[in-house]
């Protein structure tokens, strides 16, 4: 039966290896964390920039929007003041005419 010095002899360099092998999955694990963070950096950078694109998109939309309905209201009231005012040139003529 081994003495405990030798056992510990036996376990130190299985150790020393697990504890080696911690070491590397930590610093990979730093890593892959240090990524992910710049990686999530720039995906809300990038969410940031089409949210602002994709709300300057519907402002536009909506203020040509109005605009086009404003612009129809302008056409539709000349059109009405052309119409009334033929409808009195051919009043006048009716009336001179007669």
């Amino acid at each position: 039966m081994p003495t405990p010095e030798q056992r510990l002899d036996q376990l130190e360099p299985v150790i020393s290896e697990m504890l080696a092998k911690q070491d590397e999955t930590a610093a990979k694990v730093e890593r892959v964390s240090a990524q992910v963070r710049q990686l999530t950096v720039v995906v809300t950078n990038s969410l940031t920039t089409q949210s602002d694109n994709i709300e300057f998109l519907l402002t536009r939309t909506q203020q040509l929007t109005e605009g086009q309905a404003r612009l129809e209201q302008g056409q539709s009231e000349l059109k009405e003041q052309v119409n009334q005012g033929f409808n009195q040139i051919i009043s006048l003529i009716n009336e001179k005419m007669k």
